[in-house]
């Protein structure tokens, strides 16, 4: 993990606030974008923010929906690309927020998640691993009722509208790293 970040005279490493696998799932979430990406193109670009947090709105629902029946999907898709899709729209969401290209700015984004993460991992420490599955969803539907409310002037609001997206984004790579083994097959 190459450096440690400096806050004040505070010296951390970056291992020792931010979970072991969280870097194994930011790296999927990456990868499943450059695979739809080739894909489908830039099909995502004719989405408004709006509709964008409407797109997370229907993921996060189907991961409660299937959290709170305890059941296999009727699709057969495969509740990890639910949670992978989370980081993934919250990361271009932020990208249409900024007004920036995905192609530059994705994994700057994904960076910028991951200091946040260590900031408030300072303060909570190692909190998010006593938390169950639902919860983690249902944080992440909190915050989008909030999005909800400012997204039709995010200009007005753009600093908030970031914060709750990067705490989506977190709380789906937080998901992963706490529950992700058992998406992992051998």
């Amino acid at each position: 993990m190459g450096s440690s970040p400096t806050f004040g005279t505070l010296t951390l490493r970056v291992s020792s606030v931010l979970p072991p696998n969280y870097s194994f799932w930011r790296q999927q979430a990456l990868d499943i974008f450059a695979q739809k990406r080739s894909q489908y193109g830039e099909s995502w670009k004719e989405l408004s923010l709006p509709s964008l947090i409407d797109m997370l709105h229907i993921k996060a629902s189907r991961i409660r929906t299937l959290l709170t029946e305890s059941r296999e999907p009727a699709t057969g898709e495969a509740i990890l690309h639910d949670w992978l899709a989370l980081a993934n729209y919250s990361a271009l969401a932020l990208t249409k927020l900024r007004g920036i290209s995905p192609d530059k700015a994705l994994s700057d984004i994904y960076t910028e998640a991951q200091t946040l993460l260590i900031k408030k991992n300072l303060d909570y420490g190692d909190a998010w691993q006593d938390m169950r599955p639902l919860t983690f969803i249902e944080f992440i539907l909190m915050k989008l009722a909030r999005l909800k409310q400012m997204d039709m002037n995010p200009q007005q609001y753009a600093t908030s509208i970031a914060d709750n997206l990067f705490d989506i984004m977190n709380y789906a790579l937080l998901y992963l790293s706490r529950y992700g083994s058992s998406f992992i097959t051998s």
